[in-house]
């Protein structure tokens, strides 16, 4: 047999969406880039090991990436590409793809893939494949669903409310996943903050139930077109 690639075990070993669907910190959630809108994304890694660390444990890693939204009625469409880059590992390129539909009463569906490698596929891990629903009960939005990946299935689960602070959208939220083939759990606490229309900062805390806590640092660029 093949030996796994260190990359692959790492990606293996943490469940969660590889690449960045829109949603919350851990999980993807029902939301989709709006319609003729694309979102380049550039985030950062620190402490211990988490999905995007892939320069190991303790050590910082850089992402790079971009998501585009379009709209088909019913359908709302996403789709985008994601790579770690920097002096260490750089690779592999990552295609994520979504599908979602509005539902009554405030609720929403999408399906989608994430973390499709389209570039070293030996050392990328297998896709993450996921349903999620979501419903804003007006105190918060809960998001709930379920993924499959190879030794890496889990549930996905998640609740966050938006504030409007000096004029722009201030979101709180939080969720959980399993990890470590479903034996071990990883909470996750974020925020973000619309600073321009251009602009959107983004970061989440990692508490996952051994190893250290990991932060991950993100700041995306806006385009309508």
């Amino acid at each position: 047999m093949k030996p796994l690639h260190p990359l692959a075990i790492l990606l293996a070993s943490i469940t969660a969406a590889h690449g960045t669907p829109t949603g919350l910190n851990n999980i993807p959630t029902a939301d989709t880039v709006p319609h003729r809108t694309v979102a380049v994304q550039a985030f950062s890694s620190f402490g211990g090991a988490n999905q995007f660390s892939t320069s190991g444990a303790g050590k910082h890693s850089y992402w790079m990436g971009f998501k585009a939204g379009c709209e088909l009625s019913p359908l709302r469409l996403e789709f985008g590409l994601d790579s770690p880059l920097g002096t260490g590992l750089t690779g592999p390129l990552f295609l994520q793809v979504k599908a979602g539909v509005s539902l009554r009463e405030g609720g929403s569906l999408a399906l989608g893939v994430a973390g499709i490698p389209l570039t070293d596929t030996g050392r990328a891990g297998d896709p993450f494949t996921y349903a999620v629903l979501a419903h804003d009960f007006g105190l918060v939005r809960a998001h709930s669903g379920y993924g499959l990946q190879t030794n890496g299935n889990s549930f996905l689960v998640g609740v966050d409310r938006t504030w409007e602070v000096l004029g722009r959208n201030f979101n709180l939220n939080a969720d959980l996943v399993q990890s470590r083939n479903q034996r071990g759990l990883i909470t996750a606490v974020g925020a973000k903050c619309d600073l321009t229309d251009h602009i959107v900062l983004e970061s989440w805390a990692n508490f996952p139930d051994r190893d250290s806590v990991s932060v991950i640092a993100k700041t995306n660029f806006v385009f309508k077109f």
